[in-house]
């Protein structure tokens, strides 16, 4: 679970730095809301729809 925690905590640092990058709002994802599914996290902040996904191989995000 920790392990997670911080894969989650280094890919949120970027999802701000990308959004920073490319002058869009941060909206704010939730751990308990993300999920990582076959290597891709779905930065969420509510259970319905996510905010960005980051593909965590490649280490970028997906439009």
């Amino acid at each position: 679970m920790s392990n997670n925690t911080s894969k989650f905590s280094e890919i949120l640092v970027a999802y701000k730095d990308y959004c920073d990058l490319n002058s869009l709002t941060v909206e704010k994802p939730t751990e308990e809301h993300s999920n990582m599914i076959h290597g891709v996290m779905y930065l969420r902040s509510n259970p319905v729809s996510y905010v960005a996904r980051y593909d965590t191989r490649r280490q970028k995000f997906i439009a």
